[in-house]
């Protein structure tokens, strides 16, 4: 089998000036709470009464999350990019958070921790300094 020609940039790529996940989840109210809560991240906006979808703002990116019947099992994956990964570690930590793994170094070369959200999805923190 031929190793597949990747361009450097695809034909529609400067069309694109962002993107966001939306994943489902039981309660958004409380999703949006933990989140700003125990990762200290910011709440962009809140929708319906009750809140039926929200969204977080960290950095220069956001995702959001939607009332709706969840996945099973939970198939969401959210990778957060950051700097002072051992300082964040330390601040989330220090909030009950349910740490799967301490900041290690991983397979890729990328140091990174990770954490189980309060709908049991996985969220990783990497710094791309540290690696490729």
């Amino acid at each position: 089998m031929a190793t597949p020609k990747f361009l450097p940039v695809a034909r529609n790529a400067d069309f694109i000036k962002g993107a966001a996940s939306i994943i489902n989840v039981d309660d958004v109210e409380s999703t949006l709470l933990w989140y700003q809560d125990k990762l200290g991240l910011t709440i962009e906006f809140a929708w319906g009464e009750p809140i039926i979808h929200g969204s977080v703002r960290a950095g220069n990116t956001s995702f959001h999350f939607q009332q709706g019947g969840t996945t099973t099992p939970i198939t969401a994956y959210i990778t957060l990019y950051v700097d002072q990964l051992d300082q964040l570690f330390a601040d989330i930590n220090s909030h009950s958070v349910e740490i799967v793994s301490e900041p290690e170094l991983m397979p890729w070369g990328m140091r990174a921790f990770m954490i189980h959200d309060c709908n049991g999805s996985l969220v990783m923190f990497a710094d791309p300094s540290t690696g490729e």
